[in-house]
């Protein structure tokens, strides 16, 4: 070997490295996309869900607030009723 291709030796794997550093960091962004994607449509997945089960539970509480649930509810299981006239106070 010579002086000067022992100098260019180095200089030539630069690129090769370069190469496989570059080519290494795309295959690992494209696992992080990836990943990022699944993560994502899960909490779509987890996010429809909740607002189903928000809405259902809307549904439940504007039935069991009726008030003609309430009243019937207050009635039969409470054993209460509207005051009788000497029942009521006024101030």
């Amino acid at each position: 070997m010579t002086l000067g291709s022992s100098m260019r030796s180095p200089w030539l794997a630069l690129p090769l490295v370069a190469f496989v550093t570059l080519a290494a960091a795309q295959v690992w962004l494209s696992h992080q996309r990836y990943e990022l994607a699944k993560q994502h449509q899960q909490l779509v997945v987890e996010m429809q869900d909740m607002q189903a089960e928000l809405k259902r539970l809307r549904l439940e509480l504007a039935s069991l607030t009726r008030p003609e649930r309430l009243r019937q509810w207050a009635t039969e299981k409470l054993d209460m009723h509207p005051p009788a006239p000497h029942q009521v106070v006024h101030l």
